[in-house]
């Protein structure tokens, strides 16, 4: 897909976010991760509280974390070309949790069990209540769901704010759920459909063939975004697909 007004309410590529981190100033480190935050908090807040932490714990952990990337004490030693920002924030939160849990053990044992009976009020607390994890989920696991989750949606984003710059909002909004449940029309009334955006279902079903390569095309540039091997993008979906099957 080719560089357009409509691709750019999204990030440039998250390496390059990396390097602002590492080697901006001030100022611009600083909007390197709100970017990075926005992107991605949610997935690290969801491995958090998956291990134990309680809201106000996980908050304070991620908070202290991002902290640490924005000093540039995460990533200062950290090589793009060898590894996928997925492994990268993953792995470097772990070990700061081991750090964290050694100086915060205390805090932790006295607070938990008030902060049991009050849910947070934070956005990310707000969406964890409404998860329905599996009991046998592993943080780990559900890491990998959400990132995965996380991509797909950037990618969904993606190609809406392409339709939209092509003039052809309604007929994404039509097809979005399609998109979503992985472009069938079986079980859809595709006639009815069509006749919702002007087409026949022969012209719908060619309009939904080139929306899905929009789409793979979509989310294959937001994993390179994560990999700074093209080659290694290929076994990264397989991972990703492979977390939410």
């Amino acid at each position: 897909m080719s560089s357009s007004p409509a691709e750019s309410h999204l990030p440039a590529t998250q390496w390059t976010l990396i390097a602002r981190l590492r080697h901006g100033d001030a100022a611009e480190a600083k909007r390197a991760l709100d970017e990075l935050i926005t992107q991605y908090r949610y997935p690290l807040y969801c491995y958090l509280r998956r291990r134990g932490y309680q809201h106000s714990d996980a908050d304070d952990i991620l908070q202290d974390f991002l902290m640490k990337l924005l000093r540039n004490e995460s990533f200062a030693a950290a090589d793009a070309s060898k590894g996928r920002l997925r492994c990268m924030l993953h792995v470097s939160l772990e070990r700061f949790v081991i750090s964290w849990e050694r100086l915060h053990q205390h805090r932790r044992r006295e607070v938990s069990a008030e902060e049991e009976a009050h849910p947070g009020d934070s956005d990310s607390e707000k969406r964890y209540q409404h998860e329905k994890f599996q009991d046998h989920e592993t943080p780990d696991q559900i890491f990998g769901r959400k990132w995965t989750l996380t991509l797909l949606g950037a990618a969904l984003n993606r190609v809406g704010e392409l339709y939209k710059s092509r003039g052809k909002e309604p007929l994404f909004k039509v097809l979005r759920p399609v998109l979503m449940d992985g472009g069938s029309l079986r079980g859809i009334n595709g006639p009815q459909m069509a006749e919702q955006v002007g087409m026949n279902y022969g012209a719908l079903r060619t309009a939904l063939m080139r929306m899905m390569a929009d789409y793979q095309e979509a989310l294959q540039e937001e994993i390179l975004q994560t990999v700074e091997d093209p080659a290694a993008a290929k076994e990264e979906l397989a991972q990703l697909r492979q977390s939410v099957s």
